[in-house]
């Protein structure tokens, strides 16, 4: 079971070894963006790989998905538009004639009786969407050198999803037009900003001179900044060329995205293709070709086989982020934060020039198996003289995805104090390839948890533990499972229902409880899956008090993954196949239940005590997504529930309400909100300049509000201050965390009253010491 939480950025990372889905393409130093562009797009065919898998997967899916349906004509017709959204999801290729031109096979696109997928339809539709993505590349680069007017009052749409087609091509050409008018601006007001910040930073480092040279000190101490060949000296003397004009770098940006999607292969094709098909069926379905499965695999069992280094495409270079502490390339010290890689060469091969190329093609190369060795040649930061180096490859640990914790002291009345463990679960992982080959140290979440419990509890008992999912997108069922069994004695924890109606109880393994002492946990609107059975069984049984936003994503489907070499036909076509994979099917094969019988689906968790949240405006709940399963129920499970918390919790609530109305930091955070939440109301991007200005203010001070909120985890205050901290070194709050451990306080106060009571056989006092702001 896993959720995918998508979102855009600036900045794109990539885990060196990492692959995303992107094409292989070498984009040589001697071809300019107009000799690109030139090239007629050639589209390659499918081959009977594609054929046989597009068969097998129609079949699989119609007939094992947890609602299966045979693809009848209605069934097509989704498949065909689910199709021209996942290739123009911007509106901004086709015209609405193209699809048009395309609607004899709309009902068509299975032939039933012969069981085979209209794949010619979906190789002609990318020949088509190859020819207007040249079209819009050449005439977008010929709009950069256009003088545009930005006095006029024009705009863009900020969501484009229920945009229609433009019918013609003058209405395109007008909105490519914008869409260069609007990057040539960004471009503007980006440099402009950066030249005032440069202005600033020059100002405060000169130094104050006294006297009538004043004047002419100061003004030399400003200029000597800058080298005799126009670049800028950094930190410790380093040197940085000028970037290339807006106009230089978007016309490359036009032609390498053309080029990227001209060199496509035809599984690439077709995984968009089978994987609009099971869109249809429900959004967490999905064709995976090899590559991606690939990926998926790592996330999955956090380590993969590289150099352990943080990469990101910069100005044309792949750029060195981070190290990986304890990777090769720690090990080795050569490679530094800022280095750019030119070129990559394999053990006795010659080196390959990776400038203006694809970050996937460029970790593709260095990934490799453990132990072979890899060369590098790059630019140190801040130098223009190359250096090469090689790195033995090795597995690499991606612990920032790991289980971390803390210990928190509160202070309690009576000079008491308490320990807290705070928990952060970013995925539940588990390494299975390890684990079926019988690896005694298979890398599991709930093993990490449990190791992180068991040295908390060294030096002397927990009073109490936070357990923090917020950002949790889910992953493994049987780990969810596995973590509430650490807090559950016995009992179910879930109900799971299959696509033949068949309903498992999935129980509390014997004898696993670790804890039975006083929980929170900590959810947020992107919890999701796994996370929310998690936090669901934990407040239907009592056990736990549930925190976070106003409710979880709503994500309560479990996928499989179905490996297709498993199926007999591909595997008679092996010799036919030769070495390439067929890849693999996830598709939802059942739904979970909440003990009480209701599902999670769309719905999701709501807390027991929530708080308002940036995430309360933002479109990102599974009731969002397209072709979405509906929230049912079922018969509820025979549980018991403890009962402990319910009567003190109405108290606990009123107290950490009362709080957050009496914290000026709070107020200001809810202020902050209404601010982000009033920006998301804006549905048009304006083109004017003074009005694109102020706007984009607007969009700079809201993420700065969501960056001195979000939370911040253990190893990100440690590691990684630029992340930590806000703007201008101010450190970030995480509010709900403070929110949860000053609830937990109450708590602990709250059952010694309890017990205190219990000792002494008298009643306890109708509403316990719980601290309350002054009224």
């Amino acid at each position: 079971m896993d959720f995918c939480h998508k979102k855009m950025s600036r900045f794109l990372s990539l885990l060196l070894g990492l692959c995303l889905f992107l094409p292989p393409f070498v984009w040589s130093a001697g071809e300019t963006p107009e000799e690109l562009l030139q090239q007629e797009p050639v589209l390659v065919k499918p081959s009977i790989r594609e054929r046989l898998i597009g068969k097998v997967v129609v079949d699989l899916i119609a007939h094992f998905h947890y609602e299966p349906r045979m693809v009848d004509p209605a069934m097509s017709s989704q498949w065909f538009q689910e199709y021209f959204k996942i290739l123009d999801p911007n509106r901004m290729i086709f015209l609405e004639s193209d699809i048009d031109s395309f609607r004899s096979y709309e009902t068509v696109l299975w032939n039933s009786r012969n069981r085979v997928a209209n794949l010619d339809f979906a190789f002609d539709v990318y020949q088509l969407y190859l020819q207007r993505s040249r079209e819009w590349a050449l005439f977008s680069t010929d709009c950069l050198t256009l003088d545009h007017d930005y006095t006029l009052d024009e705009s863009l749409p900020m969501d484009t999803r229920e945009e229609s087609w433009c019918k013609n091509m003058d209405e395109l050409h007008d909105l490519w037009r914008r869409r260069v008018k609007n990057a040539l601006l960004s471009e503007e007001i980006i440099a402009k900003r950066e030249r005032e910040n440069k202005s600033k930073q020059r100002a405060e480092k000169a130094p104050v001179a006294l006297g009538e040279n004043a004047a002419a000190e100061g003004k030399e101490a400003v200029e000597g900044n800058e080298t005799a060949e126009g670049k800028e000296v950094g930190e410790g003397g380093d040197s940085t060329p000028a970037k290339d004009p807006p106009e230089v770098r978007l016309a490359r940006i036009y032609a390498r995205s053309y080029k990227r999607r001209t060199e496509l292969e035809a599984i690439d094709i077709l995984e968009l293709f089978l994987s609009s098909l099971t869109r249809v069926y429900d959004p967490h379905s999905a064709y995976m070709a090899p590559e991606t499965k690939e990926n998926f695999d790592i996330n999955m069992r956090l380590s993969l086989q590289g150099i352990g280094a943080v990469l990101t495409s910069q100005d044309s270079y792949t750029t060195v982020v981070s190290i990986i502490p304890g990777g090769p390339a720690d090990k080795d010290g050569q490679l530094k934060e800022g280095d750019r890689i030119i070129a990559v060469a394999q053990d006795g091969e010659d080196p390959v020039d990776v400038v203006e190329t694809p970050l996937n093609k460029v970790v593709s190369q260095i990934r490799g198996p453990k132990g072979t060795t890899v060369h590098l040649t790059i630019l140190p930061k801040g130098s223009g003289a190359s250096q090469r180096l090689s790195l033995v490859r090795d597995e690499v640990k991606l612990t920032e995805q790991e289980a971390q914790s803390e210990v928190r002291q509160l202070s309690l009345p009576g000079g008491r104090d308490a320990r807290v463990l705070v928990v952060y679960l970013p995925s539940f992982y588990a390494d299975f390839e390890a684990k079926a080959k019988g690896d005694d140290n298979y890398k599991s979440s709930i093993r990490d948890i449990s190791a992180l419990l068991t040295k908390a509890t060294q030096e002397r008992p927990l009073d109490g533990m936070i357990l923090d999912l917020r950002g949790n997108g889910g992953g493994a069922l049987e780990e969810a499972i596995e973590l509430s069994a650490l807090f559950l004695a016995d009992g179910p924890v879930v109900q799971v229902r299959n696509n033949k109606g068949q309903i498992e109880k999935r129980m509390v393994p014997d004898d696993t409880a670790e804890y039975d002492g006083p929980l929170l946990v900590l959810v947020d609107t992107f919890s999701a899956s796994a996370s929310e059975i998690v936090a669901a069984a934990m407040q239907d049984r009592g056990r736990a008090i549930i925190i976070g936003d106003r409710r979880t994503h709503g994500k309560g489907t479990v996928q499989t993954l179905f490996d297709l070499r498993r199926v007999p036909s591909i595997n008679r076509a092996r010799s036919q196949l030769g070495d390439s994979e067929p890849g693999s099917l996830k598709f939802t094969m059942a739904k979970f239940y909440r003990v009480n019988g209701s599902s999670t689906q769309v719905k999701g968790v709501t807390p027991d005590i929530f708080f308002p949240s940036f995430a309360d405006h933002m479109e990102s709940g599974e009731g969002n997504l397209p072709h979405v399963m509906p929230w049912d129920v079922i018969e509820p499970a025979e549980y018991q529930r403890l009962d402990s918390l319910d009567a003190l919790l109405p108290r606990l609530r009123d107290a950490a309400l009362q709080r957050s109305r009496n914290d000026p930091l709070f107020q200001e955070y809810e202020r902050d909100i209404a601010f982000y939440a009033d920006l998301r109301a804006v549905k048009r991007l304006p083109l004017q300049r003074e009005a694109r200005e102020a706007f984009q203010a607007q969009e700079e001070k809201a993420a700065k509000m969501i960056r001195k909120f979000q939370p911040q985890r253990k190893k990100g205050r440690t590691n990684s201050k630029n992340v930590a901290d806000g703007e201008d070194g101010e450190e970030s709050k995480d509010l709900i965390l403070e929110a949860a451990l000053d609830i937990m306080s109450d708590l602990l106060q709250a059952l010694a009253v309890e017990t205190l009571a219990a000792e002494n056989v008298i009643a306890p006092p109708a509403a316990p010491a719980l601290p309350r702001a002054a009224e």
